[in-house]
């Protein structure tokens, strides 16, 4: 019964991937895939549709962790984002994931380990704005419900003439958070100033109470304010001691020894106070118990490491075999932790 359920969500899967086809898209990473053989784009597609149903990729996850050049005992050690969601949508209560979905109500919640002030636009007056705008350079304001760096602006507070103008624009826009911008470790600031670096760390609270730590990633900014894939950044995966294990690589899967910018060598690079941020997710972990699988996005200031926010559905992170030499995931790495 098992084993025709499972057929029957990748089957399913297949045939909504199917119905929201995104041609151009498709053929986008069919084209980045087919780069790295000789094989023809459309054996490419189609060999991208069959993994669709035999591993459950999305054409996105075939692409960045290279498939095409990965044999079917190597493809079949990979998380992908479908597993990931199915998790997720079995092992974390529905009824409480507004937690993670509202940055506002996250920072009710996680208050003491954000490490920066905040305001709720919505809750505060004139008044209140203009107090917490005095005496900060810069401020960032959010769309509480936004993901992947989107509904993110940095403002510099010397350009706000009306400080009731702001207020009724950031009602107008959803941008109802504004934060304070974190001052970040001079050893990150090191590896690229113009955003805050951070780390995507996936954890899982198994029924005994133990915090496993799943996937470790850096990710690094790369011309923008912002250091998320989806928008222009690159990322690497660490090791156990926090220490990058290979070149980074952005969402055209260009590969990045040391960064294009500073000439800060990416491989190898070690993160500051990476035994206090196993510490810190450890302690994240216990809060919410309903939500045991989440993935973190953890900042590194002078002093100690703080969290920017939970994501109940967290993407997968591995290494690009083209990139990294690694030619196998973290799916084992999952199930031994998750016992499925």
């Amino acid at each position: 019964m098992g084993a025709v359920n499972r057929l029957y969500r990748r089957a399913r899967f297949f045939v909504r991937r199917v119905v929201s086809f995104d041609r151009e898209r498709v053929l986008q990473f069919a084209r980045q895939s087919a780069a790295l053989s000789k094989a023809p784009v459309w054996w490419v597609a189609l060999d991208m549709a069959w993994c669709a149903v035999r591993y459950e990729t999305t054409f996105e996850n075939y692409s960045e962790w290279d498939f095409r050049i990965l044999k079917a005992r190597e493809r079949r050690t990979y998380m992908t984002d479908p597993k990931s969601f199915h998790l997720s949508r079995r092992l974390n209560d529905n009824s409480v994931r507004g937690v993670f979905d509202d940055k506002l109500q996250f920072a009710r919640r996680f208050g003491d380990d954000l490490g920066r002030a905040w305001l709720d636009v919505t809750a505060s007056d004139e008044a209140a704005l203009a107090e917490f705008l005095g005496g900060r350079e810069r401020v960032i304001t959010k769309n509480p419900g936004g993901v992947g760096g989107n509904g993110i602006t940095m403002r510099d507070v010397r350009d706000i003439q009306d400080v009731a103008a702001l207020r009724a624009d950031l009602l107008a826009s959803g941008e109802t958070l504004v934060e304070e911008v974190l001052v970040q470790h001079p050893e990150m600031a090191r590896l690229y100033p113009g955003s805050v670096n951070s780390l995507r760390v996936v954890t899982y609270r198994d029924p005994d109470d133990v915090v496993h730590v799943l996937a470790s990633v850096l990710k690094i900014g790369n011309g923008g304010v912002i250091d998320n894939f989806s928008n222009g950044g690159m990322y690497t995966m660490l090791d156990e001691a926090g220490r990058a294990l290979h070149p980074a690589s952005d969402e055209e899967g260009r590969p990045f020894a040391t960064h294009p910018i500073t000439g800060v060598e990416i491989s190898g690079y070690q993160v500051p106070l990476y035994g206090e941020i196993l510490e810190l997710v450890d302690r994240l972990a216990r809060r919410v118990p309903e939500m045991p699988y989440i993935g973190w996005d953890i900042a590194i200031t002078p002093e100690r490491p703080v969290v920017i926010e939970g994501n109940h559905n967290t993407g997968v992170f591995q290494s690009k075999p083209s990139v990294s030499g690694i030619r196998h995931g973290l799916l084992p790495r999952y199930r031994a932790a998750m016992r499925f």
